[in-house]
């Protein structure tokens, strides 16, 4: 598990080379670039993106599935998700404390 101080710390250029390798070219790459969106929020939507994958098209997700990846509260995944929504990403519903269904838009 990472600290998000830790994750804040990846350079653009291991981005780049993520990108290079293609490691994450099932992320939608306008996100990327987006620069009203925080580094923090994009790795959360990199983590949607794999949970997404291979399924229909809602996904549920709970706030424990992302703690395994990152240090984050339940308040701080709520307001990141609502950064992503805010700004066209995803749409989501918080249909119980700490559990969320999510699709793409």
């Amino acid at each position: 598990m990472y600290t998000i101080k830790q994750l804040l710390n990846t350079r653009r250029e291991e981005i780049k080379c993520m990108l290079k390798n293609k490691q994450l070219e099932l992320i939608n790459p306008k996100i990327w670039k987006d620069k009203n969106i925080k580094f923090e929020t994009k790795l959360i939507y990199k983590i949607l993106c794999a949970e997404q994958s291979q399924r229909s098209k809602f996904t549920s997700i709970s706030i424990g599935r992302v703690q395994n990846h990152l240090s984050i509260t339940n308040v701080g995944f709520k307001k990141n998700l609502q950064i992503l929504e805010d700004n066209k990403y995803i749409k989501f519903i918080e249909y119980s404390r700490g559990l969320y269904t999510y699709e793409f838009c």
